[in-house]
């Protein structure tokens, strides 16, 4: 996971910004227009915070696309916690991809052929194409199944 940097300057101004917000709280008033100068404050201070995470996930997702490009995938990849998609997935034992939120009809199972991210997004990708649903075709999420052991519920998003 990528790390953002909160500088000293940015933290001083988001600190300063809490206390005058919890002393505006304190005297039980409400000023729509102290909120606002607030709400302003707290964004300035975490403008350089919101730039390195956007900068960040700009880079995961080129990689992401290059990814799929390469192993010519149609689907989305949205697990941005992922850092590397060749790097081993957690999910000991995995060895299909369950597929049942979707428009199609039926469940879907699709063979994981190895112990990679990269390894679920070419089974998750089969899995989407399968089910005939191309409106749902960003990978979220991987759970494994309680009472499979050995398969993984595959979430998608629109």
């Amino acid at each position: 996971m990528e790390t953002v940097t909160l500088y000293a300057e940015d933290f001083r101004i988001v600190h300063n910004t809490l206390c005058e917000l919890r002393h505006l709280t304190l005297r039980n008033r409400v000023d729509p227009e102290e909120i606002e100068e607030l709400v302003a404050k707290f964004e300035k201070g975490l403008e350089s915070a919101y730039k390195q995470d956007s900068e960040a996930f700009d880079r995961k997702h080129e990689y992401y696309s290059k990814a799929a490009a390469e192993m010519k995938l149609t689907s989305i990849w949205s697990i941005y916690e992922v850092e590397n998609l060749d790097a081993f997935h957690p999910y000991e034992g995995a060895q299909y991809v369950i597929y049942d939120e979707h428009w199609g009809d039926g469940e879907v199972v699709q063979e994981i052929r190895g112990d990679t991210w990269a390894d679920l997004y070419v089974a998750a990708d089969a899995a989407i194409r399968r089910s005939e649903d191309g409106h749902h075709c960003f990978i979220e999420a991987f759970q494994p199944v309680a009472n499979k052991p050995h398969h993984l519920r595959l979430t998608t998003g629109s």
